[in-house]
């Protein structure tokens, strides 16, 4: 049962149906002799908007899921055909794991909503999807999983009103009245409306919103006025969205997001075709899924440190002087320029917190139980976060940009109630404001579905509510490093709509692209555009966890031990910049100069950076953090230039 409950949790509150359809559409002898797959299906899937439906087949002792060929499977009705597993330009997109800690490996494979409209497996009659294709010996296998379909809005009513409760209690607490959103809502029959952030959050944030007032002048977003609103299957999203638009009760509406492969590019087993080990090529688009074990609550570290670990610091060229990297080496040699001091929060899905060279544990989350971690996409990808930034400064593995700052990890996925768990970013950034104080930094490391769908990933502030949070977290002083996505796109297309725009709209937030390792060129994968701050190495990568290519390999015993030589995308770039700001926020609090904030940090870095190669300067992604350059340029009082054009 346990099993079970941690996979529910895994996948968003999935259900395992009771067996496995095993027939295959045909003649009745390739139905018998087809390989039966244990498919677990979301229990409930949003057909609002766009995104990917998540499909786990459970590996067993009679099932090795590596012999299923991601590329030729296709899930659709119980009838047939069906569409194909979504895409990059590096594969399948999917990941290999341990999602319900068994100790054996399970496949996660994504299906882009838009191609299962397409081929009518996703509609509001639908009762049961199957997965179906050819083993790599030839076999025959198939699967299936009972689903339920709702439509999930995510609506924000205007300031003033000050909506407060929830479902049949919604209320103005300013006494206007709600009698005409109440209607509507009646008329389409909402089954849950329900604040995007829980009770106890809402009690704090009006003293947020005071200080991050009283510290900027200006008025905080008001995170209490968004809700989500569920409806029945048969009801058409476009239709009611119009409608809440259109009233002057809300300020905003449109299809609630949903969780998407963190923006990490990892080879191997995180690309299910792909060979074990192998580096991705320079410029492809990474899979964004990351491979590997997720660790149970109980999981404890090694009592003894394997003496066979070497020193991989030499192979952390991110870390080295510039032109090659940030030049964490010399700032390094100062304590006052180790993150000491600075809290580091990464919101993140999942991270083995006892990884040799981390020596952390569990109060390193600051979710808990209301923001439980989601191991649908594995623990290696914040494990090789974290190792980026705070990994430990010893004569094994490697170190961290910033070894001696205090990191946390936070979930995005919120428990709504007992039997539900509900992707909200924007929630788990204002639950780890209380414990932030200005100076701290938070990683967003998280992408989100854009304006062209698919797989074309851009920031998550692409969505209303985490641009809300993201204001509010740098309202407060707290420095707030975006991972950029991996979708490839220019966020100053036109829809965009503005929205990367800071004419338009600005968080505060500095985004990070990602840079090649050799000569700082945009990695065709990153976004680009205006709005891009800074860029760090999107690939070649040398830290903790990931796919275990360097040492550890993909043994669930070597799970503490298991370094990797090739991460990247815009996952590996976030913590470069993050590094670089905490060792910088570290040394302006030692030296009594005070913190700053994050326009300033910007300002500093992208005068004192190495500039992004010239082959795509018209394709902006930022310069290269100097740590060397720009400690010289505090120490000698030297302000930074003008600030850039744009910022």
């Amino acid at each position: 049962m346990a099993n079970r409950l941690m996979l529910a949790a895994a996948l968003g509150a999935l259900a395992v149906s009771g067996a496995a359809v095993t027939g295959q559409p045909g003649p009745a002898e390739a139905a018998a002799s087809a390989v039966r797959l244990p498919v677990v299906l979301p229990e409930r899937i949003n057909l609002a908007g766009s995104g990917h439906v998540p499909v786990a087949v459970l590996g067993s002792a009679a099932l090795d899921v590596g012999q299923l060929d991601p590329a030729r499977l296709r899930l659709g009705g119980p009838s047939g055909g069906g569409a194909p597993v979504a895409r990059t330009a590096a594969g399948p997109l999917g990941s290999i794991g341990d999602t319900n800690g068994d100790g054996r490996d399970d496949l996660v494979l994504f299906f882009d909503k838009a191609e299962l409209r397409a081929a009518g497996s996703l509609s509001a009659g639908t009762a049961e999807l199957a997965l179906a294709g050819p083993l790599r010996d030839g076999r025959p296998a198939r699967g299936a999983d009972r689903v339920a379909f709702e439509v999930v809005l995510e609506v924000k009513f205007a300031e003033p009103l000050r909506v407060r409760g929830e479902n049949s209690g919604l209320r103005s607490a300013t006494g206007r009245d709600l009698a005409p959103v109440r209607a509507l809502l009646d008329r389409y029959r909402a089954r849950q409306v329900t604040p995007l952030v829980p009770g106890e959050t809402v009690d704090r944030l009006a003293a947020l919103a005071t200080r991050a007032r009283e510290r900027t002048g200006r008025p905080a977003p008001d995170l209490a006025s968004w809700y989500h609103l569920t409806l029945p299957s048969e009801v058409d999203a476009a239709t009611v969205l119009a409608q809440l638009r259109a009233r002057p009760e809300v300020a905003d509406a449109y299809p609630a997001p949903e969780p998407a492969p963190p923006p990490g590019a990892v080879s191997g087993r995180a690309t299910p075709t792909g060979p074990a080990g192998g580096a991705a090529p320079d410029g492809a688009a990474p899979d964004g899924a990351a491979p590997d074990s997720a660790a149970p609550d109980s999981a404890a570290p090694s009592d003894v440190r394997p003496a066979a670990t070497p020193d991989f610091r030499s192979m952390q060229g991110y870390l080295r002087p510039a032109p090659q990297g940030i030049d964490a080496d010399f700032a390094s040699r100062d304590p006052r320029a180790r993150g000491a001091g600075i809290r580091v929060v990464d919101l993140e899905y999942d991270w083995n917190p006892f990884h040799e060279d981390l020596q952390l544990d569990w109060s390193s989350d600051l979710g808990g139980t209301r923001y439980p971690r989601y191991t649908g996409f594995a623990d290696e990808h914040g494990t090789a976060v974290f190792g980026e930034i705070v990994a430990r400064d010893n004569a094994y593995g490697v170190t961290g940009g910033a070894p001696a700052a205090t990191m946390y990890g936070i979930s995005p996925v919120q428990q709504v109630n007992p039997n539900q768990t509900s992707y909200r970013p924007a929630a788990a950034m204002a639950y780890a404001a209380q414990f932030l104080s200005p100076g701290d930094v938070f990683l967003i490391e998280q992408q989100t579905v854009g304006p062209n769908g698919g797989t074309r990933y851009v920031p998550i502030e692409w969505n209303q509510a985490n641009f809300d949070a993201t204001q509010l977290l740098t309202q407060l002083g707290i420095v707030v490093v975006a991972t950029g996505g991996n979708g490839g796109d220019n966020l100053d297309g036109p829809e965009f709509l503005g929205r990367f725009d800071r004419t338009v709209r600005d968080s505060g937030a500095i985004v990070v692209g990602a840079g090649s390792s050799t000569a700082r060129e945009r990695l065709n994968f990153s976004v680009y555009g205006s709005r891009l701050d800074l860029q760090g190495w999107g690939q070649n990568i040398t830290t903790t966890g990931s796919n275990g290519n360097l040492q550890g390999g993909t043994d669930p015993a070597s799970r503490n031990i298991r370094y990797t030589r090739s991460f990247g995308g815009t996952s590996g770039a976030g913590p470069i910049v993050t590094a670089a700001v905490a060792a910088i926020q570290s040394y302006l609090k030692a030296t009594g100069r005070g913190v700053w904030t994050g326009d300033q940090l910007v300002e500093l870095l992208r005068a004192t950076g190495t500039p992004q190669g010239s082959g795509t300067a018209g394709q902006r992604i930022g310069p290269l953090p100097n740590l060397r350059a720009a400690l010289a340029r505090i120490e000698a009082g030297t302000p930074a230039t003008a600030a850039p054009a744009g910022r």
